[in-house]
């Protein structure tokens, strides 16, 4: 069924109310089409430019109950309070909707493009590569340190992958955005093929009850400096625009066998900060 809020168009499979929208503003913006369960929207008003994630209505990519999507993004909201950093967007405020049957999520706008929308389109990713390398450096170390303080404090970083990834090409900066799925330690492979992008998930990701250790979150960023500074798809691991100390610190990331990784964030974190120190960069 086809709806719409301030004359923005949207599909849920009932009818929802989202009076409390109200409150934040004008909707411009709604993204209704992910298979999460929840429904969100760009929101302008007082407090300005808002992002609202709210978890109750049926949607219509999701198969599940309405009620395990609120009871996620009740569990999601002490994650984004947990890990506040830079690299992650700013959540404002969350609570209950509608006495408990729904729950949201407010956070700061962020303006931003996706690194990887849907339907994919290869042009933000373009546009990133031709930044300097000073610039993708820096994004790179952030979101690589997010993930050390995210390791360090026991948790895995489930289903992160660029789709989860804004870059605020006005203010060199990225973002992520999503992390609703992070998952504390230990954690084991409950399925056989782990939520998230393919080419992001370490080979342990696709073996069922096998450990899910720091060491995948060492694959992801691995994979990650490829997308910055290396070929996206993986097929040319030797291809690489940076420093070539830095494409020997992805290589030893990207290594198929869990024990021939870095052991941990931390470790990965402080060879690449090493290899950036000892590089020409200009």
């Amino acid at each position: 069924m086809t709806f719409s809020i301030d004359g923005i168009p949207y599909e849920l499979r009932e009818a929802e109310d989202l009076s409390f929208l109200r409150a934040y503003g004008q909707v411009f913006y709604i993204f209704d089409k992910q298979d999460s369960g929840n429904l969100c929207f760009g929101v302008n008003g007082p407090y300005g430019k808002l992002f609202i994630k709210y978890a109750g209505a049926q949607t219509v990519n999701y198969s599940g109950k309405p009620m395990d999507a609120v009871k996620r993004l009740q569990n999601a909201a002490r994650l984004y309070e947990t890990f506040r950093h830079s690299a992650l967007v700013t959540l404002l405020n969350h609570g209950p909707v509608h006495a408990g049957k729904g729950y949201a999520l407010i956070f700061r706008w962020i303006d931003g493009a996706c690194l990887r929308p849907l339907p994919p389109d290869d042009a933000v990713l373009r546009r990133l590569r031709l930044l300097p390398l000073p610039d993708k450096l820096s994004m790179l170390d952030n979101l690589f340190d997010f993930h050390a303080l995210v390791a360090e404090k026991g948790y895995q970083s489930v289903d992160f992958d660029d789709t989860n990834l804004l870059i605020d090409f006005a203010k060199g900066q990225c973002f992520l955005c999503d992390i609703d799925r992070y998952a504390p330690r230990p954690l084991q492979n409950p399925r056989g093929r782990m939520p998230g992008r393919s080419l992001f998930r370490a080979p342990e990701c696709f073996i069922k009850d096998a450990p899910i250790t720091e060491t995948a979150m060492v694959y992801e960023m691995g994979v990650l400096s490829h997308l910055f500074l290396g070929d996206p798809t993986l097929e040319d691991k030797n291809k690489w625009d940076g420093p070539d100390l830095l494409r020997r610190v992805a290589a030893a990331a990207l290594n198929t066998r869990p024990e021939d990784r870095y052991p941990s964030m931390r470790t990965f974190l402080h060879a690449w900060r090493t290899a950036v120190r000892s590089s020409w960069i200009y």
